[in-house]
């Protein structure tokens, strides 16, 4: 047992120790190419990535990219309104082409800088990543339809489509919100456990919807009329929302009704245990990272000013 447990932390130790030694050799090779970047793409990238670190202009460009994006999805709202006035839908239409030219600049301004993002990899590939990256795919949606409807016959299910789109631009803002970034990690290394526990409860459900449509149907025929309501009756149970408008009357159906109940309980903590644990793990991580770039600092500063 405890040469297992030897073998299993050498492992653990190993894999550690290759994390560290890609995350240096991708932190080196993007430093390498900023340094060999102009100053304009430098800034271009602070200003798009990092604003913190870029000067007024990239700073001024950055707020501006976050206030456009949440004027966007506020005046979306209003944009749907049936009985706007026609000068405040004007005014309306304006800001969205306006809207829309700044995110088409915006998009290719990343495809130039994707180098510098993705600095452990050659140029082309790096902006074929990002083109095909969930953000990059957003960024395209975010001004490619409002631009098509331009040059399309406009009809009233293409603007419904372009107002629905539009509601992408809102996610753009996870950029610009440290939370959702941290939530994007805790995804991508959770996301074995995350995608087991919702096959699980998929299944339960799927089970739960085609006994509960095979025990009822005969006494509610109007109400289980196919396996899809027996689906809506089970996602509704399992989540625990139960609407009422879907309920079993056999004595049969109740007691498989109490047993999704039951175990609904169980299955659906599942998810919110296992994110609960990766973002306690992250900040953990986060705050033993900035105790040891104090520590560095605090040591860097004793070298240089000896007592």
């Amino acid at each position: 047992m405890t040469e297992k447990q030897d073998n299993q932390d050498k492992r653990i130790k190993r894999e550690k120790l290759i994390s560290q030694e890609r995350s240096v050799k991708r932190t080196l090779s993007k430093r390498m190419r900023m340094l060999d970047s102009s100053e304009f793409k430098r800034q271009t990238f602070y200003a798009l990535e990092n604003m913190k670190r870029g000067n007024w202009a990239a700073k001024l460009v950055g707020g501006f990219l976050f206030l456009l994006i949440l004027a966007n999805a506020v005046l979306v709202f209003f944009s749907v309104q049936p009985d706007s006035e026609p000068v405040h839908a004007s005014i309306l239409t304006v800001f969205f082409v306006f809207s829309t030219c700044c995110f088409f600049v915006e998009y290719l301004a990343r495809i130039w800088i994707a180098d510098l993002a993705f600095g452990n990899c050659t140029r082309a590939r790096a902006r074929m990543k990002y083109l095909l990256s969930p953000m990059g795919v957003i960024d395209f949606l975010s001004f490619a339809p409002s631009m098509l409807s331009w040059f399309l016959p406009v009809t009233p299910a293409v603007i419904h489509t372009v107002n629905v789109l539009r509601l992408i631009r809102l996610v753009k803002v996870t950029r610009y919100m440290r939370g959702f970034r941290t939530m994007g990690r805790v995804l991508r290394k959770r996301y074995q456990e995350i995608v087991a526990s919702f096959l699980v409860i998929c299944l339960v459900i799927i089970i739960a919807s085609v006994i509960m449509y095979e025990v009822e149907h005969d006494a509610q025929p109007e109400v289980f009329t196919s396996l899809f309501q027996g689906i809506w009756y089970a996602v509704e149970t399992v989540t625990g929302t139960g609407y009422g408008d879907i309920v079993p009357v056999t004595v049969p159906g109740k007691v498989c009704g109490m047993i999704i109940m039951m175990l609904s309980l169980g299955l659906v903590a599942i998810p919110g245990g296992i994110f609960s644990a990766g973002f306690v793990a992250e900040f953990q991580y986060a705050n033993m990272r900035k105790i040891e770039r104090d520590m560095e600092r605090n040591h860097r500063e004793q070298e240089s000013h000896p007592s």
